[in-house]
């Protein structure tokens, strides 16, 4: 569904949402819940840094500037990758449409993207990446990944490499802190499992309770899982794209449908 700010000025009146992305990768979203009539709560349960080997990150990408494809799995990796390594680059790929973007920006190129959806896992059904003979594929992320992308690629005969170029440190926020925002969400954009460890970690056991009856939207049905299992009573919700317009979808959808909290 396409649509613009403007024209959702309304649609989130009355809603508190809590935001648990990085400082840095909040204020996007953040803005359009406040320009659509919401309240944003900013939480960074992670800040996201370079690896602590920068040299050795850097001669890396020079030396995988002779490699068929770079493969992006974040914008985190493309705001790295571009510090560490001048352009020109090898063929791009990114897991979804935003990490396209900032792909195509930095370095005006076309660049692969799933035929449909995002994530890894939709990547690897690009037809320029079925036959992987003979070919080397650098994988740019962070340092903690997950292995679905080359092992997709390993089994198609490529020759990967992976790459982490920044890493995620907690940040500390005293527990009543996060137990008053809590209270005062009335749904929560966590942007990844870790993340809602993370926030499960940091929330006193008297908010205990509170948490896990908040509504979440989340990007991936990995993140679902974790959140079963640790005990949330709501399905959460899940865009249809990992971009900040489809979460600003799923709030206005919830917001119709919502029962205040008490």
């Amino acid at each position: 569904m396409a649509f613009t700010p403007d024209e959702a000025s309304a649609w989130l009146d009355g809603l508190t949402v809590l935001v648990a992305r990085p400082a840095a990768q909040a204020e996007a979203l953040c803005t359009l819940i406040e320009a659509a009539g919401g309240r944003a709560l900013r939480l960074p349960l992670f800040a996201v840094e370079p690896v602590a080997d920068r040299d050795a990150a850097a001669a890396a990408l020079a030396t995988a500037s002779a490699f068929d494809y770079w493969l992006f799995t974040s914008t985190n990796a493309v705001d790295h990758a571009a510090r560490l390594c001048p352009q020109p680059w090898p063929t791009l790929a990114a897991v979804g449409a935003v990490t396209a973007a900032a792909l195509t920006t930095l370095t005006g190129q076309t660049v692969l993207t799933p035929p449909t959806g995002d994530g890894a896992a939709a990547l690897l059904a690009h037809p320029s990446l079925q036959q992987g003979q003979g070919r080397r594929a650098l994988i740019v992320t962070g340092e903690q990944t997950l292995p679905i992308l080359e092992a997709g690629l390993g089994v198609r005969g490529m020759a990967v490499t992976v790459l982490p170029v920044y890493r995620r440190v907690a940040v500390d926020h005293p527990p009543a802190a996060v137990a008053a925002l809590l209270q005062q969400a009335d749904i929560a954009v966590i942007p990844s499992g870790e993340a809602l460890q993370r926030l499960c970690a940091l929330t006193p056991p008297e908010a205990r309770a509170r948490l896990t009856a908040l509504q979440l939207a989340v990007p991936s049905p990995r993140v679902i899982e974790t959140a079963r299992t640790l005990g949330f009573s709501a399905e959460p919700l899940l865009p249809a794209r990992v971009s900040d317009v489809a979460y600003l979808d799923v709030l206005r959808r919830h917001a119709r449908h919502r029962t205040p909290h008490a």
